[in-house]
């Protein structure tokens, strides 16, 4: 990723839109495989797609859509590609690309609120054909805590078995189970709901590349365990919204309220919220140290240093994982039953 001057790259996010800053690490093969379709998803431009730990916009992420255009291969059609976009939408209207590079002091288009997408001029004509699937690791936020802010990482539960975008219904097809492993986390990706565009440049402009860019829609967290997090959350996908969110013969309207009720309860159920290293902040820092338990983290700096000579046994073994050390969030939060595995302390 080239490093940018601009501070917002450099620094948390302070504004009330959800921060641009995520993990990826799956191969395109691991991609195909959550698309679904029985590994007949196609994959377009994904050697653009590199391992980032410390992923922020203008970045390319991989998106799930319909297909365009049916297999010219001799196999079965596809249903689904994978495409590899540029995370910070450039409207197929704009005269340059420039004008949307958050950036270069460019209008900020890497989220979209889903409360006033329907009325937007820049965000309503994609709402019904131009629907995909962003797929990440999981992703950081800035949780306040005084007058500083903790960074955070949120991704899905280790037990969460929504490893693939499910067929849609009324096809009959059942998904194929494949254990084989694939690079990427042991975990299931975040499926989170985007809008996508493309943007053809002037014939003048002697820019012949044609671009392919997605939004990440967000919501309010109200009545969930994010809230306490940040005052906005992606829409979280389960398998069955994420097939739900790519038929495109369902209109925007008719599916939305499910796709978000079923967000909630992901966020409530299925997420594991955790604190990480301060270097994430800076996005100069490029490393698999940015998704590490801070704990964790501070437990091998200081077996670096002469710390390691003071280091109490009884602080040995102490890893912010999945285990019966984490606290629910309704321990941490007060929330409700079954909620989301959360280690803030």
């Amino acid at each position: 990723l080239p490093i940018s001057p601009h501070p917002a790259i450099t620094t948390p996010c302070t504004s009330s839109a959800m921060c641009g800053r995520g993990a990826f690490t799956l191969s395109g093969e691991r991609c195909r495989r959550v698309a679904g379709g029985n590994g007949r998803a196609r994959l377009r431009g994904t050697e653009r797609l590199k391992t980032k730990y410390n992923l922020g916009p203008q970045s390319y992420v991989p998106v799930v859509r319909a297909a365009q255009e049916g297999c010219n291969d001799g196999t079965a059609s596809c249903d689904r590609e994978v495409c590899a976009m540029r995370w910070g939408l450039v409207p197929s209207f704009a005269k340059r690309a420039e004008d949307f590079d958050v950036f270069k002091g460019g209008s900020s288009t890497f989220n979209a609120r889903v409360e006033g997408a329907e009325t937007s001029n820049l965000w309503r004509r994609l709402l019904d054909k131009r629907r995909g699937v962003v797929l990440l690791d999981g992703f950081y936020e800035w949780k306040a805590d005084g007058k500083t802010k903790q960074p955070v990482f949120i991704r899905n539960r280790d037990e969460y078995d929504g490893h693939t975008i499910s067929q849609p219904s009324g096809t009959g097809e059942v998904e194929s189970k494949d254990d084989q492993p694939l690079e990427g986390p042991k975990h299931a990706p975040l499926l989170l709901a985007g809008l996508f565009d493309t943007w053809q440049p002037d014939k003048d402009s002697g820019d012949a590349q044609t671009l392919e860019s997605v939004t990440i829609l967000t919501m309010d967290p109200q009545h969930t365990l994010f809230e306490q997090v940040h005052d906005r959350m992606p829409v979280f996908l389960t398998p069955e919204t994420a097939a739900l969110w790519l038929d495109t013969s369902k209109q925007f309207s008719e599916i939305i309220r499910t796709v978000l009720k079923a967000s909630q309860v992901h966020v409530q159920s299925q997420l594991l919220i955790y604190e990480v290293p301060p270097l994430v902040s800076n996005i100069r820092n490029e490393s698999p140290d940015c998704i590490m338990p801070k704990k964790e983290y501070d437990a091998k700096q200081l077996s670096k240093g002469i710390g390691r000579f003071f280091k109490k046994k009884s602080d040995a073994g102490n890893s912010p994982g999945d285990g019966e050390r984490k606290r629910t969030a309704d321990q941490a939060f007060g929330g409700a039953k079954d909620s989301a595995v959360i280690d803030l302390d």
